[in-house]
């Protein structure tokens, strides 16, 4: 039964994360090409990170509390409203920012809540010495998506129009739903409290228990920096490409493709590595050398380099999630790892959108592309270097 489990979870995470990659590519192609704009397409993708900080720790409450299928349940139901709306306003020749940021920020507020549910369902219906095995199945369907979405998503962009593709992740949370109905209900610790006492509760325990585990918290504090400096770059790639370099848009999904070869191969040497090395090693080592890594940008603008340079980082930031999640669904009790992911995601997450526009901002003031990788190659290389140092880079 638990392997049955164990592939509806990975089948659902498949589906979904198929409409999110067209929702991904599509939603900045539409903004670049209605307005030109590289601040709004940056400020949007950052808006889409701004829940994560606002209602992680509610999703962690929920997780550790409630029934983990329901919340997963009704969270894709959620996101197939919150698409519609986003399709609503983007069906207009003239884009109102104000409702779009709206837009993006309802849907991309399922994530936070039903995220932890996710994470801390895995332990539940997949053996201790499997944890490391699982993380690296999530990360490969994200990864071999990372090297066809691009391309597949691209080609039914250019075919179908950015706001039509849309209905297509509609559709993905649909199928999500279904697929998700069929695991089997799991028995949640509920609480004969209001709901509004629990999660208060809860969030202040959750808070107080990640804060003192120094070396979950300092893996947080890591990932906050590599997080800023990350989606400088990627927040405003797609403009970098197709407006800095006068690329065709096909180049761009090329090299984004062939960046994402790194992470699939990450992902498919992740158990075997994650298992065979110090977890503070491998955290901070991967760290600093997805670092080195995105300096090599400054070098070429080949976009088959660039694609290539895309794989070197993307290969050591999957090494890396990797690591952290296995480490945290071991040393985390069951009846807690809901909340933890939820401060830990909140605060990592915290540097998106201020990473997003400030690489935005710069772009709008006529600083050069040049700028902005430098930037980021330098952060997230000393977010490696201090978690050496830190409890995080001492962990076994």
């Amino acid at each position: 039964m638990k392997e049955l489990s164990w592939t509806y979870l990975w089948l659902s995470f498949l589906v979904s994360s198929m409409g999110d990659w067209l929702y991904r590519l599509a939603l900045p192609i539409i903004i670049l090409q209605k307005s030109g704009s590289a601040y709004h397409a940056a400020a949007t993708f950052g808006v889409s990170f701004i829940p994560w900080v606002l209602f992680s720790l509610i999703g962690g409450s929920l997780a550790d509390h409630y029934a983990k299928k329901k919340i997963l349940i009704l969270g894709n139901l959620g996101a197939i409203g919150a698409s519609l709306f986003l399709i609503f306003v983007l069906k207009s020749p003239h884009i109102d920012f104000s409702l779009l940021y709206l837009a993006v920020f309802i849907l991309a507020s399922v994530d936070p809540l039903i995220h932890p549910s996710f994470q801390s369902i895995i332990p539940e219906i997949v053996a201790q010495d499997k944890f490391a095995q699982a993380n690296a199945v999530i990360q490969t369907i994200d990864n071999t998506l990372s090297i066809m979405g691009p391309l597949a998503g691209g080609t039914v962009v250019m075919i179908l129009g950015g706001a039509n593709v849309l209905w297509l992740d509609t559709f993905s949370f649909t199928v999500a739903v279904g697929i998700l109905w069929l695991l089997p209900s799991s028995s949640a610790t509920k609480s004969r409290k209001t709901i509004i006492r629990n999660l208060r509760f809860d969030i202040v325990k959750g808070v107080k228990y990640s804060f003192h585990q120094r070396v979950i918290f300092s893996g947080s504090m890591m990932f906050l920096l590599t997080n800023f400096a990350l989606n400088m770059f990627e927040a405003n790639f797609i403009f970098y490409m197709t407006k800095t370099l006068n690329y065709p848009l096909i180049n761009a999904t090329i090299a984004m493709s062939i960046g994402g070869i790194g992470s699939l191969i990450a992902g498919i040497l992740g158990s075997q590595i994650v298992t065979r090395f110090r977890a503070g090693i491998l955290l901070s080592s991967s760290t600093i050398m997805a670092g080195l890594s995105t300096l090599l940008l400054l070098l070429n603008t080949n976009y088959l380099y660039i694609g290539g340079i895309l794989g070197l980082v993307s290969f050591f930031g999957t090494i890396n999630v990797i690591t952290y999640f296995t480490l945290r669904q071991r040393m985390v009790p069951k009846e807690m790892l809901g909340r933890v992911v939820a401060v830990t995601r909140m605060v990592s997450y915290a540097s998106i959108p201020v990473g997003s526009w400030f690489g935005g901002l710069l772009l709008s003031y006529g600083q050069p592309m040049i700028v902005v990788i430098m930037i980021a190659g330098i952060v997230r290389t000393l977010a490696g270097v201090m978690a050496k140092f830190s409890p995080l880079g001492r962990e076994k």
